[in-house]
């Protein structure tokens, strides 16, 4: 009786290795669809990326421009601050430099508004 038990198992176990590689033999094109579709993701996952690194680029480029920009009209105002103060020209002077302060003032403002996102 064990014996034949022995056999039994011994039969169960062939029979089940033998449908394994049964399955793994016929898996052979399901492995080639993952390998295809990981491929494809990956494909996928890099256009993406370009994308994005594309994008970062635009966007740091037109940060790029908007800061250059500011950087300009501080400079013209600075330069309209430093042309009143030469000027003495009494309280029509003081007005002036008053003024081009008041201006200086704003556009400083701007610009911090426009890197603070505002």
């Amino acid at each position: 009786m064990f014996g034949n038990r022995k056999i039994g198992t011994t039969l169960a176990i062939l029979a089940v290795a033998g449908m394994g590689a049964f399955a793994a033999g016929c898996g052979g094109s399901s492995s080639d669809d993952v390998q295809s579709a990981i491929d494809d993701a990956n494909q996928q996952a890099e256009q993406i990326q370009n994308d994005v690194n594309q994008q970062l680029e635009e966007a740091n480029q037109q940060a790029q421009d908007l800061q250059d920009q500011a950087q300009q009209q501080v400079e013209d105002a600075q330069q309209q601050v430093e042309d009143a103060q030469n000027q003495v020209d009494g309280s029509d002077a003081q007005k002036q430099v008053d003024e081009a302060q008041k201006q200086l003032d704003d556009i400083q403002q701007q610009v911090e508004d426009a890197l603070n996102g505002q």
